[in-house]
């Protein structure tokens, strides 16, 4: 039985393709509960790159029921003991967000190709998918369109097209684009791979890679219901209002590089994950967006001892300590606002390599406690496939 304030951690290891595995653990760096389905990953023949493998994010309502990302094909729900509940077939990816009453906000992308100076060019259009809670989609918001509204972003957004068209591969995504004659803006993976193939990924602009559903802040800046995302190749978090399709805020760009997990604080503050790849190290900051100043930050002592230069995040959990998804390095860490490292666990296969992820979600043992015993063969597969090693264990109040 898993005490109802003790919190579980909650991710999927890329290492566990073709038949994906989402795995809980404890404090103690345990799987006390996994899911596991092959249902959509593509073929090995078919040498896939790495990230049409696997699952994406992977997230818990709160009944234990599972909602998994296979990359570009389809967002699955889950019971505890892995039975499929519904199945949305979508061009998914990176992130996803549950509501109170149901519903299910993710992350989508579509080739959509755009004048720009009279010149065509080919992007990869993200959008905000919402499915009800029987997996039907009910709307759709390009975030192109959304960001595009905005003077200062959509002049960023050029700048980045304006480059890219600089490309000598540009011309190949055309080609790409016309040779399948796109008419479904749901075209699925098979032509993101071909167009993320291409070198330098000239349409791969957007790359959002977080949402989150918003409460209203309390200085007014954005409304109850409004979407954080963040967009990689801009360096620049945003919040959106899809239904009056506006931006209401953003920030980024000369602070940030391909940050991943901006988060709410209870206090209006904003929680973010800057991957840092310039500076060769990673680190976590606190904004207060208000005045857009940087409040609060954590970086690893020496600073190279924490970098992911893609992946990754950073969460609050209850007890006011943050846990730090080093994804490319298969740890989690959780550290006190001093920058005092309380807990760490390193994910390991079974062969001895680090088994990287793209983050650990927390989970509340109240719902680890409901999810029984109903996953025996998954939880054994995954513990035969992996395990978690404390790197140190303090613990917090």
């Amino acid at each position: 039985m898993h005490a109802p304030d003790a919190t579980h951690f909650l991710f999927s290891p890329s290492a566990t393709y073709p038949r994906p595995v989402a795995c809980l653990i404890n404090r103690d760096g345990e799987i006390v509960h996994a899911w596991s389905s092959g249902l959509d990953q593509p073929d090995p023949a078919t040498r896939p790159p790495s990230y049409l493998r696997g699952w994406n994010h992977v997230e818990l309502d709160t009944d234990g029921n599972l909602y998994a990302t296979v990359p570009l094909h389809s967002l699955l729900k889950l019971a505890p003991d892995s039975s499929l509940l519904w199945r949305a077939e979508l061009p998914v990816h990176h992130d996803l967000a549950l509501t109170a009453t149901g519903q299910v906000y993710v992350l989508t992308e579509h080739p959509r190709l755009l004048e720009h100076e009279g010149e065509p060019f080919v992007l990869l259009d993200n959008a905000i998918a919402v499915l009800d809670g029987t997996g039907a989609l009910t709307a759709r918001y390009s975030l192109f369109d959304l960001l595009t509204t905005n003077p200062a972003l959509s002049a960023l957004i050029t700048s980045h097209i304006e480059l890219r068209r600089r490309s000598p591969h540009h011309r190949s995504t055309l080609r790409i684009y016309h040779d399948l004659a796109i008419e479904d803006v749901w075209a699925g993976h098979e032509v993101s791979r071909l167009l993320r193939e291409v070198p330098g990924s000239p349409a791969d602009v957007l790359h959002t890679n977080t949402i989150e559903i918003l409460a209203a802040h309390p200085d007014g800046l954005w409304a109850q219901g409004d979407v954080l995302v963040s967009m990689r190749e801009l360096d620049c978090i945003a919040v959106v209002d899809i239904e009056a399709g506006v931006v209401r805020w953003w920030w980024g760009p000369g602070e940030l590089s391909g940050q991943h997990q901006p988060t709410l604080l209870p206090d209006g503050h904003l929680l973010v994950f800057d991957n840092g790849r310039p500076d060769r190290h990673s680190r976590v900051l606190e904004l207060d967006p208000v005045d857009s100043t940087i409040c609060w930050q954590y970086v690893a002592d020496p600073p190279q001892t924490l970098s992911s230069p893609v992946a990754g995040g950073a969460e609050p959990l209850a007890n006011s300590n943050v846990v730090i998804s080093d994804a490319q390095g298969g740890r989690a860490l959780e550290i006190t606002r001093d920058g005092t490292l309380v807990w760490a666990v390193a994910t390991v296969t079974t062969t001895g390599e680090r088994a990287q992820f793209y983050r650990m979600a927390a989970v509340t043992g109240q719902v680890a406690a409901g999810l029984g015993s109903t996953a025996v063969q998954a939880t054994q597969r995954a513990r035969e496939m992996l395990r978690c090693e404390l790197l140190t264990h303090r613990r917090t109040t």
